[in-house]
């Protein structure tokens, strides 16, 4: 894929893609020689760069390699995945109290300066970065600000989601007939990304269904391994075990998890692997075997494969033959047993090294805008700035034959100035027109009403009930009200009425569904039992809302029983959460809460006995309810 853009000087221009992954951050760049798509050395002899940084000031983050080994004289500076501290929009970290989009820079940074060695120090004209598909408008911004002291046009930055980045990918050389469907399962270190897309004429996707899981990926698996390892230890070594929980060095410990993730990937290829174990004096080596791994992530694999038969299920898929191909990416994805489990759901396809196919990707689904670009070209709207490739809406699985490529009836006044604008920037950029057209929606966004109040059509409440502040009563309804992603993960069967609202408007005590993901499973929390009491009035809502934000202080502590107390709005200030309660060590039951409101949709839900102020702070991400 060729850029056909070339800067004043005559040289031809090249185009850079960035996958910034939870553990691993992988890039790919048309080629200075080749001019096509080839993957960049971003450490020594690897395609794939740690994603941690260390945070020596606001003004001094180090990455990658260099961050490891900072992180072994003060482990306060490091933050080992980034990623996770997007939707948070801050962090604490070594005494400063910084943006989440800083490390996110330091990140980028480095992969663009890496790249630009290859093409002379010349900038790319185009920068492509990728996302996960369920991330939120606000996330995304967060990734778009981390690129604004990187020296690049802002018009020349676009995003694209993870599963449209895998599924150009995989299909640039044979393209699909339109209307076909194919299954993307991203596999990371940190999170599992399971979309079911559809191609379209202009030969891009559209995504008809889309479900995630921050709790599995490749690092779990690395935790389990050194519970194994432990219980090993325990059984044979007592005395190293004690070594390494009261002695052994940062440095030790570090060496430690790089031995199990080393014979974890080792294990994809044979039968047996060695951990080496730090001891005090010469280390202890255990041997695994395949058969033990996949004992071990044996439920983490089994919750995987129930994310992936859901999210097909709410894309219409029934049997196998539904789906063109099963493409399966990321690191964790290299997995055996993960073949050998999805194969039952449909054709599985692999290409390359599945650590770079995203990266790859990327610059595949920005092929169409480079070949509309001409020399000095400007796009329409405000620019390839925040620009999206496809028609997404964050955490929206859209109905097979209800695409949309245009506002909807109904669209309020945000959606319809975006095509006002957009029009006398056309009519001066015909080029950039003609992309918009390929792509679909590259700039002007299909957005709904709910959108614009700061809802997606997933979070919008009945219209009855919005035309006027009528509380609901029945069952039904209020489940209608939550967002989909809530809604489908509630036992309907099991909600009974506990109590009124203030208003008359009927509360409901129900239990999730056995399979949810929204929740800790129970062996992951002895004793603790999730419990949601929703209901929906709006006069409560509001009333709730100014409340939670009044009463909150963000004053965040945890460990031996520590108290936890922070609020969380979403971007319009329409709804706000606050999270209470204490967390403390592993061996505890210390229980954390969420109470939610929702001064749009009159939605008020509360949730009991989350063990982590992370598992709150995932339910209200993955929900829906805070986006």
């Amino acid at each position: 894929m060729p850029s056909d853009i070339h800067d004043a000087g005559g040289r031809r221009g090249w185009t850079l893609g960035i996958d910034f992954g939870t553990s691993n951050t992988a890039a790919a760049h048309t080629g200075a020689v080749s001019e096509s798509i080839e993957t960049v050395q971003l450490s020594h002899n690897r395609t794939t760069m740690s994603s941690s940084v260390f945070v020596e000031s606001p003004q001094s983050i180090e990455v990658g390699d260099v961050a490891f080994d900072m992180a072994q004289k003060n482990p306060s500076g490091f933050v080992m995945s980034p990623k996770r501290v997007v939707p948070q929009g801050s962090t604490f970290v070594n005494g400063y109290d910084i943006p989440a989009s800083a490390p996110v820079a330091a990140v980028l940074r480095s992969v663009l300066h890496r790249a630009m060695t290859a093409h002379d120090g010349q900038p790319p004209d185009q920068l492509v970065l990728t996302h996960p598909e369920a991330w939120t408008e606000r996330e995304i911004d967060v990734l778009l600000s981390a690129t604004k002291n990187l020296g690049l046009d802002p018009s020349r930055i676009t995003t694209v989601s993870e599963p449209r980045a895998a599924a150009q990918y995989y299909t640039r050389a044979k393209p699909l007939e339109p209307g076909s469907k194919i299954g993307v399962f991203d596999f990371g270190g940190g999170t599992l990304d399971v979309a079911v897309l559809q191609s379209t004429p202009e030969g891009t996707f559209n995504v008809i269904s889309a479900h995630g899981d921050n709790q599995i990926g490749g690092k779990n698996f690395d935790a389990q391994i050194r519970r194994w390892v432990d219980a090993q230890l325990e059984e044979e070594h007592p005395d190293a075990l004690g070594y390494l929980r009261t002695s052994a060095s940062i440095e030790q410990l570090y060496s430690l998890d790089d031995s199990i993730r080393r014979a974890k990937e080792l294990l994809s290829e044979t039968q047996t692997a060695t951990i080496s174990v730090p001891s005090g004096a010469e280390s202890i080596k255990l041997q695994i075997t395949r058969g033990e791994l996949e004992a071990i992530i044996a439920p983490a694999l089994q919750a995987a494969y129930d994310l992936t038969q859901r999210t097909f299920a709410t894309a219409g898929i029934s049997s196998p033959a539904d789906l063109t191909a099963l493409y399966l990416t990321g690191g964790s994805s290299r997995i055996p047993a993960v073949h050998e489990l999805l194969s039952t759901l449909g054709p599985i396809a692999t290409l390359d090294d599945p650590k770079t196919v995203v990266a790859q990707g990327a610059l595949s689904a920005a092929a169409p805008i480079l070949r509309g670009l001409e020399p000095g070209a400007r796009t329409a709207g405000p620019g390839l700035y925040g620009g999206r490739i496809g028609n997404q809406h964050a955490g929206q699985h859209y109905p097979e034959k209800a695409q949309p490529s245009a506002s909807p009836k109904g669209t309020s006044g945000a959606g319809t100035g975006a095509k006002k604008r957009a029009l006398p920037l056309a009519l001066a950029a015909i080029a950039s027109l003609i992309v918009v057209a390929i792509v679909g929606t590259l700039v002007v966004r299909a957005v709904s009403s709910n959108e614009s109040s700061g809802e997606t059509q997933e979070t919008a409440a009945p219209a009855a009930q919005q035309a006027d502040n009528t509380p609901v009563t029945e069952t039904e309804d209020i489940i209608d009200a939550l967002p989909r992603r809530l809604a489908d993960e509630i036992d309907a069967e099991s909600c009974q009425a506990t109590g009124e609202t203030t208003n008359g408007g009927r509360e409901l005590r129900c239990d999730f569904n056995s399979g949810s993901t929204l929740v800790p499973k129970p062996d992951e929390g002895p004793g603790l039992e999730n419990q949601l009491v929703v209901s929906v009035d709006p006069d409560d809502a509001e009333a709730r809302v100014i409340a939670i934000r009044n009463g909150s202080t963000p004053n965040i502590s945890s460990g031996d029983g520590a108290p936890v107390d922070e609020l969380l709005e979403n971007s319009q200030r329409t709804a706000a959460a606050r999270i209470q309660g204490t967390e403390g060590p592993d061996d505890t039951l210390d229980s954390i809460d969420v109470e939610y409101a929702n001064n749009s949709t009159g939605a008020l839900v509360h949730v009991t006995e989350f063990r982590t102020l992370d598992q709150a702070r995932q339910f209200l991400a993955n929900s829906a309810l805070i986006n």
